[in-house]
């Protein structure tokens, strides 16, 4: 099987890219897997395994020196987020500051999308916002337990950040394919994530800091889809 690598300078491209038929199969995120028009017909393969879960949370960020400890005292503030179809860098935050009462909406004082996790980090650093949302992972996927990757990281190593409040789980990026592509390809690229993995750990650990993959669950994004609906219901998501 012959295959070209395709590299996108953003989610949307890439959702574009796939409903054009210029992508067959793409690493994407949750979110924008229930959000882009352009992947309703994908179908869903496999999901990045990290730390034995199939799942990453969500975390608030600060600067170390920051005066802001809580959610309860971001009233004001400016926030960086990756994205309006990133899971950890806007949606699953939003929603969960609303479940606790926090109305992202008049909460802060600003809010700007900056297309990637190390922009929206290199955003806070610089002082030009005051609190970013990525993802994380972390031993053992508890949230309470030691930070084993974060999107903050990307930025000088993120000793510079503070870690404000975690949400989740989300459901691991998964890997998905077109309609066209065939029962025997789809097996083929099944097997070649999750069987045939080890050649290519090394690079796939650098690029994506996943430990493996399997098969995706049946029902794996259900209770994101429905988060996500009641969002856009309640009008605290954009796009």
């Amino acid at each position: 099987m012959l295959v070209r690598a395709h590299r996108a300078p953003s989610p949307e491209a890439l959702a574009s890219a796939f409903g054009s038929g210029r992508v067959d199969v793409a690493w994407v995120s949750p979110a924008l897997l229930i959000t882009a028009p352009q992947l309703e017909q994908a179908r869903p393969l496999v999901c990045s395994i990290r730390q034995g879960m199939a799942s990453y949370h969500s975390v608030l960020y600060v600067e170390q020196a920051s005066p802001y400890r809580s959610p309860s005292n971001l009233y004001g503030a400016r926030a960086a987020w990756v994205a309006p179809t990133s899971a950890a860098g806007y949606i699953v935050p939003r929603l969960s500051l609303a479940g606790h009462g926090f109305d992202p909406r008049t909460l802060f004082s600003s809010e700007s999308f900056y297309d990637s996790h190390g922009n929206a980090a290199r955003a806070v650093q610089a002082g030009n916002a005051d609190v970013g949302a990525t993802f994380a992972v972390f031993d053992g996927g508890d949230p309470t337990r030691r930070m084993i990757r974060s999107g903050f990281a990307e930025v000088q190593g993120g000793g510079w950040a503070r870690i404000l409040y975690a949400a989740g789980p989300i459901p691991s990026d998964p890997v998905v394919v077109a309609p066209k592509v065939d029962a025997r390809q789809r097996v083929a690229i099944i097997e070649a994530f999750t069987r045939n993995y080890a050649e290519a750990a090394p690079s796939i650990m650098h690029v994506l800091g996943a430990d493996s993959f399997e098969a995706i669950r049946p029902g794996s994004f259900d209770t994101l889809r429905d988060d996500i609906t009641t969002g856009r219901q309640l009008g605290l998501l954009q796009g």
